[in-house]
This record gives C-alpha cells, structure tokens and sequence, in this order.
C-alpha cells in the first residue's frame, strides 16, 4: 500500500491525501497517507497563487501593441519586458 500511495503522489503531485483514500479505497485517515508521503519524502506543496490580469492592464497592454506596431525589430530588442524569463540552452 506504502508504494501504491507514493506512486500516486508522484504522477499528481496535486492531489490531496483525502482523493488518494478515495481512489485506492483504503480503510485509513487521510493522516495516516500524509505520515506515510512524508516518510517517502514527499512532502505537502502548496501552488503559487498567481494575480490575473486586469481589465485595465489588458487595455493598457492592448493599447501600447497598436501604437508601436510598426517598430522594427531591432528597436523592440532593445526593450526590457517585464514579463519576460530568461530561458538557458544547455549543449547536449
């Protein structure tokens, strides 16, 4: 039961301990599967809480694309976006 509960765990990192009972029909308390993922390291994530966008940020963002359309590439390269991420290649 240890494994079918970790394995669980692994492929929906979300799910509660209160869904794995259910799933796996097991006569134990939600408890007794968190004691069990802790002792196979796998421990309690919560997920980042990210803001949604605005209507008014949207307009906004709307509003700055059409104004600078006709910008050519070089120049929008130079622009530092907020929201940008830097992404690294690694050689393989």
């Amino acid at each position: 039961m240890d494994r079918r509960i970790a394995r669980m765990a692994k492929t929906q990192p979300m799910i509660s301990s209160r869904v794995i009972r259910d799933s796996l029909m097991l006569p134990v308390s939600t408890v007794t599967i968190r004691r069990n993922l802790c002792e196979a390291n796998l421990l309690a994530r919560n997920p980042h809480k990210v803001p949604l966008w605005k209507k008014k940020a949207c307009a906004k963002r709307l509003q700055f694309a059409k104004e600078h359309i006709d910008w050519p590439v070089e120049k929008c390269r130079n622009i530092s976006w907020t929201d940008e991420i830097k992404i690294l290649y690694s050689c393989l």
